[in-house]
């Protein structure tokens, strides 16, 4: 059996659907989870306690043979490197750690926008912590979607995909709506990333999210082998 991928996971996260990549049945491929203490709170203004508490997790996984680690909230950007600096494994502890070779991506005229929770709690510090360009993003937060701050932001119902799909779908139109040279989308909270795939359909624009980094981790050691196809022409 391969080895698994490892995913850091708040011990108090609200509902999930598959998509989100601390849920069961989202890869294709073995992965396992641990289990954070606390919540994503704790990562606003973040503390050496917090810190501690994700590298301990983060150690724990590849005790039991993670080869990879990544993070289900994208506020663990702020300890990417405390985490990659914890263990021996490659650590993507957020989709923000892809905001530097996007940008690279985009050239000098296109800006990314960053499709957020909460856009007060994605602070400076937490993009600083990953090399990102700040300004050349363009931020755009979920607090005022009724479903997604119910759910989300307030803990205090279920996920409905298509009215989660609704609300992701209008703040990134308003997003879109404040900014004409977005060239591509980051969806930062792990809540968003279900919805991915429609969000690059009804927008036509590429979408990038903490599951295509996992894959992208899967993909480095699993890369396509064409050893028949050359033999062949021999």
């Amino acid at each position: 059996m391969d080895s698994p991928i490892g995913v850091l996971k708040f011990a108090s996260a609200g509902d999930r659907l598959v998509g989100d990549p601390g849920m069961e049945g989202t890869f294709t491929f073995p992965v396992c989870y641990g289990t954070v203490p606390g919540s994503y709170r704790d990562l606003i203004e973040g503390s050496q306690e917090a810190c501690t508490n994700l590298c301990a997790a983060a150690k724990a996984l590849e005790r039991q043979g993670a080869w990879a680690l990544a993070g289900d909230c994208g506020l663990m950007a702020l300890y990417q490197k405390e985490i990659a600096d914890s263990v021996r494994v490659p650590v993507v502890s957020s989709s923000l750690v892809l905001l530097p070779m996007i940008q690279q991506m985009l050239g000098e005229t296109l800006k990314v926008g960053v499709l957020t929770g909460h856009s007060l709690l994605l602070q400076k510090k937490h993009l600083e912590a990953v090399g990102a360009d700040i300004e050349k993003l363009v931020i755009q937060g979920m607090e005022t979607q009724p479903h997604f701050c119910r759910v989300v932001i307030e803990g205090e119902d279920k996920q409905d995909y298509n009215k989660m799909l609704h609300d992701v779908l209008d703040a990134v139109e308003q997003m879109l709506h404040r900014c004409d040279v977005i060239g591509a989308i980051l969806l930062e909270c792990s809540n968003l990333t279900t919805f991915a795939r429609e969000v690059a359909e009804h927008f036509d624009m590429p979408v990038f999210d903490v599951n295509m980094a996992i894959r992208m981790l899967y993909r480095s050691r699993r890369s396509d082998c064409y050893r028949a196809e050359n033999i062949l022409k021999i």
